[in-house]
């Protein structure tokens, strides 16, 4: 079997699983699941936003950091101008998707206190 083969079944497999998860979040707390995702989606919007230029790694690890930094310092101006394109488009996705689950809370604590009436 290829690599590319069992990297697309380990996707669809997880795209199963976290469909399966939110249908049963849903089912179950109705108006509440649909909150809960939608606020799950929030931030995990907000902590990619917040650490879209960081290095992955740790306070213990400064020289990733440090590396990080000097190879955007050696970038010539047209990788410069395509390294912020990339971020520019990666960071309208995220804001599409932080205002959905923002709308996502927003009906399911709509819906949560219409029913408790």
């Amino acid at each position: 079997m290829h690599g590319k083969t069992v990297v697309l079944a380990v996707t669809a497999l997880g795209w199963l699983v976290a469909s399966l998860i939110a249908f049963l979040l849903v089912a179950t707390l109705t108006f509440a699941g649909i909150g809960l995702i939608g606020l799950l989606l929030w931030f995990i919007c907000t902590r990619i936003e917040l650490e879209k230029d960081a290095a992955v790694g740790s306070g213990w690890t400064p020289s990733l950091i440090a590396s990080q930094y000097e190879a955007r310092q050696k970038m010539s101006e047209e990788q410069r101008a395509a390294y912020r394109e990339e971020q520019s488009v990666a960071m309208h996705s995220v804001r599409f998707f932080r205002h959905l689950g923002i709308a996502l809370v927003v009906i399911g604590g709509a819906g949560f206190v219409w029913f408790q009436l």
